[in-house]
């Protein structure tokens, strides 16, 4: 904290200066080596979106501010390889002091160019959200120090290097600090030291998936103070050469992944978060340091979510030997801001009985715009209950707190005929990567064992009255015949809950003579005789 208010104290009084002034690329230079060799101590140089030529200083005002558009951003500042400079970096500075260098991206596209970064013998450089990216096979090094004293390196990510990414070069350094950088995806090194460093702290970086060590701090052992960092995944070995203290992690660091720079940005549940140094300057969401060049906003309301269940319409009929079907499950999150959250159902029975939560998916990460859909399968086996169930979809922190909800419902034909003696009720959910069997509850099957069926007026003309009852829910038949047997109506062909039903048959086109109504419902039947008279 002190080395960089004491970089911003330089600044401001250099800016007070004779002769400082702010210039523009490509509104006062069209290059960034023109406006560099134009400018005085204490001059900003800032630099349009756009893709430009790199520089070669070898030589050069002090205090100079050399900013970006961003390189973290949708419109960057992108530099590529210098054409003056004899090994073709993108940035090469020498025997200059108290520079920024800040938000852009620089990228490497020749093969036959250097490396991304080169300082030499420089002192209090300040070095800050750039992107180092898509260095191509056979160029050097990220970023590499070699013969330098004060530098801070801090808040960049270097990504894709074909060489050592961050490094302390073949030139010994003294004084530099390396604090909240991510690096992966190197061919080699991540952060190494090739000669000896004095007073050297790396502190909150991330360094993964490269393809040598993470840290390797072996050449001529230096002064260093390593702490509150996360090397993990790397090919070699995560800390080479020293032994990391107890706060230096070797985890997951859970990005959210994809392509770009925002694929290396922490996910709401990184063990990254708050997990740096607490000495360090706080994140600006006021929260502990998180380890890696981006920090986690913990101030930001999640995105808001929506889940849609769909089983087809009509809904789903189960016959009473047990069978299955399809439904498809929508999860999305809008635009606003990343989710994350938990998944589970629930299972409304007939009779009111709430199972679950059930089929639960923890800990889900979708990043703002993000949706997950999923093909699914329901299985009702033969004694499960009859009647109409409910099954219930819920995204949120299960199960106290719902931010979406979806649901639809689905029948269970009565169980009668063959099915003989108590067997096993139960439900299947498959899909989503596992199958999960819920048991349903014991002895909750009932079907009427006797029903009552009547109607008045009888004998009728040419409209009666037709009242049953059930003592159970139960899927329901009650057809009319002749005295021939032959079907004249059916009346109610479906599922009824217990108790007292009515309705009205009007047989005004029908000749004179006696009819049979047939109820029939679970296991039991009733038949009444009516007579119409004409």
């Amino acid at each position: 904290m002190k080395r960089m208010a004491a970089i911003l104290i330089a600044l401001c009084l250099s800016a007070l200066c004779a002769g400082a002034i702010t210039i523009y690329v490509p509104g006062d230079y069209p290059t960034i080596q023109v406006a560099v060799n134009a400018a005085v101590e204490g001059d900003s140089i800032v630099i349009a979106p756009g893709e430009y030529d790199g520089l070669y200083c070898t030589s050069g005002p002090s205090d100079l501010t050399l900013i970006g558009a961003g390189g973290f951003v949708n419109n960057p500042t992108i530099v590529h390889k210098s054409p003056i400079n004899p090994d073709g970096h993108c940035l090469y500075l020498a025997n200059v002091s108290g520079w920024e260098i800040a938000h852009l991206t620089l990228m490497q596209p020749d093969p036959n160019g250097g490396g991304t970064i080169v300082s030499y013998n420089c002192n209090n450089l300040w070095f800050h959200h750039l992107d180092v990216a898509e260095l191509v096979p056979g160029v050097g090094c990220g970023l590499a120090l070699e013969g330098d004293s004060g530098d801070l390196v801090e808040r960049c990510l270097i990504r894709a290097s074909q060489y050592d990414a961050l490094t302390c070069w073949y030139q010994s350094n003294s004084n530099i600090t390396f604090q909240n950088n991510t690096i992966a995806g190197t061919d080699a090194n991540g952060i190494i030291n090739r000669a000896p460093v004095t007073n050297w702290v790396i502190r909150n970086c991330l360094v993964f998936d490269n393809a040598d060590d993470g840290f390797e701090i072996d050449y001529w052992t230096p002064t260093t103070s390593i702490l509150y960092n996360d090397s993990w995944g790397n090919y070699g070995s995560n800390y080479f050469g020293f032994t990391p203290g107890p706060t230096n992690l070797s985890v997951n660091p859970q990005l959210v992944g994809g392509t770009g720079w925002q694929a290396y940005t922490l996910s709401p549940n990184s063990p990254c978060i708050d997990a740096g140094d607490p000495a360090s300057p706080l994140d600006p969401d006021g929260t502990i340091a998180d380890i890696g060049c981006f920090y986690f906003n913990q101030n930001i309301s999640q995105g808001q979510l929506i889940l849609e269940l769909d089983a087809g319409y009509p809904p789903p009929i189960i016959p009473m030997q047990g069978g299955s079907f399809d439904y498809a499950a929508w999860l999305h999150c809008d635009s606003t801001n990343y989710a994350l959250f938990d998944a589970w159902t629930e299972l409304l029975l007939p009779n009111g009985y709430v199972m679950g939560p059930l089929f639960i998916r923890p800990n889900i990460f979708l990043p703002a715009g993000g949706s997950i859909f999923r093909n699914l399968s329901f299985y009702v086996s033969a004694w499960a209950m009859p009647g109409f169930y409910e099954f219930r979809g819920y995204l949120g922190d299960s199960p106290d707190s719902v931010y979406a909800s979806d649901w639809f419902s689905f029948l269970k034909e009565s169980g009668d005929g063959g099915m003989t003696g108590p067997g096993q009720a139960y439900v299947t959910l498959s899909g989503w990567g596992e199958t999960e069997t819920v048991y349903l509850p014991v002895g909750e099957i009932a079907l009427p064992d006797q029903l009552e069926l009547s109607c008045m007026p009888n004998p009728f003309n040419p409209a009666s009255a037709i009242s049953y009852q059930l003592s159970a829910d139960s899927y329901v038949a009650l057809r009319v015949y002749d005295i021939t047997g032959r079907l004249v109506e059916t009346l109610v062909d479906g599922w009824r809950s217990a108790g007292t039903h009515e309705l009205s048959w009007e047989a005004g086109d029908l000749p004179s003579g006696m009819y049979l109504a047939v109820l029939e419902a679970g296991g039991a039947k009733s038949v009444q005789k009516m007579m119409l008279v004409k």
